[in-house]
């Protein structure tokens, strides 16, 4: 018996609209993005199973919530997991923008008078300020040419985590009246030890190469985590710095708001930051 065609399926959702990563596809894995002829990916609204996942606490935790959704509404990007993290907010802002429309309002606390406002966030706005990526920019010592790439989102979800599992432990030695102090610093000890490991992995993480004086292209995480592991405190912070300038050079870039006490009025910035439990509610 053939499986008769959903008389339904032409009301599907569609697109709403095209974006333009700011990676432009590089960084994924081999097939891990199809992106059009003009070199976007087609958004789709969220599906109310959509909506719930992003209020499901352990999901948002773990990052399943995330990748779900974008399973969902940006089927092009094959496995999320690997998306680089400069396209997440971007895509986010995009969903949200295919879901509910170009106008959000959020709040903002005026610092001069300290009375929050509301405001009204015009995302196609915000998405035409984003940069687009060649992450071109190298950094050398020594001899050799270092390449950098953004972090991917499973790197990203698993240092989240990690961050939160070491703030939990040190509150809960805090209040553990049974521990001594001795044993205390101990512990603590061990937890800044791990963010510390955290640090330099995201440093390690965001080299995508490097090249020694002969030509030889080292792209082997364990190898470039040993140099790093070895090269001189200046070197690494000079490395780190190049890092935080490329993540700098994509994040969004702050509002210039005023403040509408009319006794005030005055202007302040604020900045964006998309917290996904309530970016969409």
């Amino acid at each position: 018996m053939s499986v008769s065609t959903n008389p339904l399926a032409k009301h599907f959702r569609q697109p709403s609209l095209y974006l333009s990563l700011p990676s432009r596809g590089r960084f994924y894995p081999d097939d891990g993005i199809e992106l059009s002829a003009t070199g976007t990916v087609p958004v789709y609204p969220m599906t109310v199973r959509d909506e719930l996942a992003l209020k499901t606490p352990d999901a948002l935790l773990n990052g399943q919530a995330v990748i779900d959704v974008i399973k969902s509404c940006c089927p092009a990007i094959k496995d999320p997991w690997e998306l680089p993290s400069i396209d997440l907010d971007p895509i986010f802002i995009a969903i949200r923008l295919a879901s509910y429309g170009k106008e959000m309002e959020f709040n903002s606390t005026c610092p001069h008078c300290k009375e929050s406002s509301e405001f009204m966030l015009d995302l196609n706005g915000v998405l035409d300020t984003l940069p687009k990526s060649n992450f071109n920019r190298t950094f050398t010592f020594d001899g050799l040419v270092f390449k950098f790439m953004p972090q991917k989102y499973k790197n990203m979800n698993r240092i989240s985590m990690m961050n939160f599992e070491q703030d939990k432990l040190i509150q809960n030695v805090i209040k553990n009246e049974t521990l001594s102090e001795e044993e205390k610093m101990t512990q603590f000890k061990v937890g800044f030890d791990k963010i510390r490991q955290l640090n330099i992995d995201l440093v390690v993480d965001s080299i995508e190469s490097v090249t020694t004086e002969d030509g030889t292209v080292v792209t082997q995480r364990e190898m470039i985590s040993e140099f790093i592991d070895s090269c001189s405190r200046q070197v690494y912070d000079d490395i780190k710095k190049t890092v935080d300038e490329l993540v700098n050079e994509f994040k969004i870039k702050p509002l210039t708001l005023t403040c509408s006490n009319e006794e005030c009025g005055k202007e302040f910035q604020t900045s964006l930051s998309f917290d996904h439990s309530n970016f969409f509610g």
